[in-house]
């Protein structure tokens, strides 16, 4: 299952004679055995081989340590390592029988999360689908349900959750119906509703009501989304572009906003999304012809190679991928500085 990768890297896998290169500057192929799987950190990979969990990257100043090394959660009963969440200093770990770990990378030290908690808080028979973390660690459960830090997030009324994402200081949710809510800090317009207004509680964004959406992602400060017709909106901080929406003037777009796709001549274009990922200050998406398009900071390579010329796109432009064929990618990754493709 040959996995590439694209944009800011502090691991051995990738280097030369001189060392590391830092920068990689269009998607290569990760040179790790049998891995099946990848999460980008700062300044770190994860790997996976099926449930066992590798990490690479700037974590010791022994370089011994830098290159690909299993961690083990320390109890055996707990199981492999089912999915993965890299932060700064420490990696939330989802285990194969679905407990929470913390595994503190520069401390080499694992601590379960208080499992008295789980057993309080989640139902009969309701246990983590998926993890994710803003300035808390999230938790999406099989019922529906999301938790922060294993306290549920209250919804006015009985919504079944079937994803989460999160950005810095954000959390978006999209519901059975396809409905999106958002909640937490909105300086930089990142939740959607209109204004610049914190929200303690998930909060229905009424821009995108009547529309279902399927897919959803945030990073940093910005928030993208996908329907079920294939229109692809985005809305939240644009420093760098990363909404494509064709202006950098507009620093701020507190709305979900319809992203329209323009071809080399500036002519616009059909183009029906079926995925979007977003990094720090970058946005990827997936056509459904297999084609990939991206916009925003460019800086360490992230975008890979671009048919334009251009360092920062403020909108949507064609991604020159050549490596393998593009009806092959299982699944695509951004987060931090880099955007990982895995394939078939």
């Amino acid at each position: 299952m040959p996995v590439y990768y694209t944009g800011l890297n502090a691991s051995p896998l990738f280097s030369n004679q001189d060392g590391i290169i830092t920068s990689i500057s269009h998607f290569t192929q990760i040179a790790f055995p049998a891995i099946t799987d990848i999460e980008i950190g700062w300044n770190y990979f994860l790997l996976w081989r099926n449930t066992e969990l590798y990490i690479t990257g700037k974590i010791s100043e022994n370089n011994d340590k830098n290159g690909p090394h299993l961690i083990n959660i320390p109890i055996e009963s707990a199981g492999g390592c089912k999915m993965a969440i890299p932060c700064q200093d420490r990696i939330f770990i989802f285990s194969t029988r679905n407990e929470i770990w913390t595994y503190k990378i520069y401390d080499d030290s694992w601590e379960r999360l208080v499992p008295d908690i789980m057993s309080k808080t989640f139902m009969e028979g309701e246990y983590g689908i998926k993890l994710s973390k803003a300035e808390c660690l999230i938790i999406l459960s099989n019922l529906g349900r999301v938790f922060s830090t294993l306290k549920l997030i209250n919804v006015l009324e009985r919504i079944k959750f079937i994803d989460i994402a999160c950005g810095f200081e954000h959390i978006i949710l999209l519901a059975e119906n396809g409905d999106i809510y958002s909640m937490g800090k909105g300086a930089r317009g990142q939740l959607g509703h209109n204004d610049l207004e914190t929200s303690d509680d998930p909060e229905l964004i009424e821009a995108l009501a009547g529309l279902k959406v399927v897919h959803i992602s945030a990073g940093g400060w910005h928030s993208a989304v996908v329907t079920n017709q294939g229109d692809l909106y985005a809305w939240g901080w644009n420093s760098n572009g990363e909404l494509g929406i064709e202006t950098k003037e507009k620093r701020v777009c507190a709305v979900p906003t319809l992203v329209n796709f323009k071809n080399h001549r500036g002519e616009t274009i059909e183009i029906n999304v079926k995925k979007v990922e977003c990094g720090n200050s970058f946005t990827v998406c997936l056509a459904d012809d297999g084609s990939f398009w991206g916009c925003g900071s460019n800086k360490y390579g992230q975008l890979g190679k671009l048919q334009q010329d251009m360092d920062n796109p403020c909108n949507f432009v064609k991604l020159d991928i050549q490596l393998f064929d593009s009806k092959t990618v299982k699944k695509f990754k951004c987060h931090e500085w880099g955007t990982a493709i895995i394939t078939e």
